[in-house]
């Protein structure tokens, strides 16, 4: 999860970090406005195959003793909480700019399904 996570600090510079990264791309032409929300698109869906993988694990905890057991739920909670937040702050975002049926075109990667 640490390496898939983003550079951008905490959450509450994302949306200025995001801003940032846009411009610049923009600034770059449509090719890297195409490949700045592609990057967005690939990231959102790992960190939803890590909620699934999360989800798997959670499953499989049921046979572990009790302490363990609860030891292991935080953990899953904590990395849950952190994948979430990225995760929909990116959806959102690729909403926003990119959506599924789009009013206006501003990248080509418009076909953002949200798995």
């Amino acid at each position: 999860v640490d390496k898939w996570k983003s550079d951008w600090g905490p959450e509450s510079v994302w949306l200025k970090k995001f801003d940032e990264s846009l411009r610049k791309a923009r600034e770059k032409g449509l090719a890297s406005t195409n490949r700045f929300f592609t990057e967005c698109k690939v990231h959102a869906r790992e960190g939803r195959r890590f909620l699934c993988l999360l989800q798997q694990f959670a499953n499989t905890t049921c046979s572990m003793q009790r302490g363990r057991q609860l030891d292991t739920y935080l953990q899953i909670f904590d990395l849950l909480e952190v994948v979430l937040s990225e995760v929909r702050f990116f959806e959102i975002k690729l909403d926003e700019y990119a959506p599924a049926v789009p009013y206006s075109q501003v990248s080509d990667a418009r076909y953002y399904s949200g798995m």
